[in-house]
């Protein structure tokens, strides 16, 4: 079999190169001698020089007939990971991302990192791996952003970033988070121009949130208003469902309802535009929030999920969101139906995918409404627990609606 040292040589044979003159002043003679009777392996950066110096791809280089054996592979990790955004069952899940990892481990010694395919099936094996352990170090991940900017993919190289700014914000250190992006904007500045529209509606959809997160709401505003006028003017819908409902909520938590009413008629045509059962649900349940924060009219709101429900009987599992029982909560807790509340809020949890100051408050809220509603049976002792948890959850959070719910809430309980 031809191997890269004999491959090098004769192609250095065929230019009329010597030793030295490929090896210039990068390389000596005696380690590209090393290099062509493969008693030493090349970096990658001698590699790229070497095919440079030979004008030829470094994939030609290394093609030992398993290239393509591993874009195969690839296209096949490709598509596990869009089999994963849909899957809702964690055991389903877990059985998957362990296939992955098995599908791509026998390979391991051939993928050398040298083209974007094998590049990205190191990275899907280091996140499979970091998923199956619960491993807490990304040290090693930061190599992909060097090895994609290497290879001119900026797009994907970003996407490392978004990754790392997801994992610093499930520990909920919204300064990391927040440096982190700004790193990788900082870096994606030159190639700018040639990244893709929706990975840079992406970015500013991440700066949006994470200046909301440690509170700068100027700097939030600026990046909200970059991408929407990016999505207008190359004419994208891609998330903008999520940043009309970043515009509602924070009008909601500000107490601005009158913007609040224009950014929810915007979610509905939005949805009735896309006729998409995700985006129409999310409407739905920002709807349910508005109809109980601004339009107060909280006997509508159990009718109108089990509406949405029956209309939407093939995507039930998009219902399994606790928002709706939070909203139902809400509403019951209005109309004083207290044992209502209890028996529909007794299990109820803080999602775990849930990261962010507002989204977390919003929530925390929805124990101080139980909370009430245990005060109002006279039993305080859950009553103090649920308000307890409730308090503590918001303390360093920024001033909303949510917050001064709780804290009233609080009062109310010790007083």
């Amino acid at each position: 079999m031809e191997t890269l040292g004999t491959r090098i040589k004769m192609l250095r044979k065929q230019k009329k190169l010597t030793q030295t003159e490929l090896a210039k002043d990068r390389l000596t003679k005696g380690m590209l001698s090393l290099i062509e009777n493969d008693k030493a392996k090349p970096s990658m950066e001698s590699l790229r020089f070497i095919a440079q110096q030979l004008n030829v791809e470094v994939s030609f280089l290394i093609d030992d007939g398993t290239l393509a054996q591993l874009r195969e592979l690839y296209l096949d990790i490709e598509d596990d990971m869009e089999r994963r955004k849909i899957i809702r069952d964690p055991d389903e899940l877990q059985s998957l991302t362990v296939k992955m990892i098995e599908k791509i481990e026998p390979h391991l010694a051939q993928i050398q990192g040298t083209n974007y395919e094998q590049i990205r099936l190191r990275e899907v094996y280091f996140l499979m791996n970091r998923t199956i352990n619960n491993a807490k170090s990304l040290d090693e991940y930061w190599k992909f952003i060097d090895q994609y900017e290497a290879i001119h993919v900026y797009s994907r190289m970003l996407r490392c970033y978004f990754y790392l700014c997801s994992a610093a914000i499930e520990q909920r250190n919204y300064a990391k988070t927040l440096a982190i992006l700004k790193q990788g904007e900082e870096r994606i500045m030159p190639y700018e121009l040639i990244i893709d529209p929706i990975v840079r509606l992406d970015l500013y959809y991440n700066l949006t949130i994470s200046y909301s997160a440690v509170d700068d709401v100027k700097m939030s505003n600026c990046y909200l208003q970059k991408a929407l006028e990016l999505a207008q003017k190359k004419q994208i819908l891609y998330r903008m469902d999520r940043f009309y409902e970043i515009l509602f909520i924070q009008s909601v938590a500000n107490e601005e309802y009158e913007k609040s009413k224009l950014y929810i008629e915007k979610l509905s045509l939005l949805s009735q535009f896309a006729d998409e059962p995700s985006i129409t649900i999310l409407y739905v349940y920002n709807y349910l929030h508005y109809l109980n924060n601004v339009e107060l009219q909280f006997e509508t709101v159990e009718p109108m999920i089990e509406h949405t429900k029956e209309k939407y009987k093939a995507s039930l599992f998009l219902f399994k969101n606790p928002i709706f029982l939070g909203e139902q909560m809400y509403a019951q807790y209005q109309m004083q139906n207290f044992e209502k509340v209890i028996e529909i809020g007794t299990n109820f949890e803080i999602p775990s995918y849930l990261h962010h100051p507002i989204d977390l408050a919003k929530y925390y809220r929805y124990f101080a409404i139980r909370a009430l509603a245990y005060f109002h049976l006279h039993d305080e002792v859950a009553a103090k627990r649920d308000i307890i948890f409730a308090k503590n959850g918001v303390e360093d959070y920024p001033e909303t609606i949510y917050k001064k719910f709780i804290y009233e809430a609080f009062h109310t309980i010790f007083k």
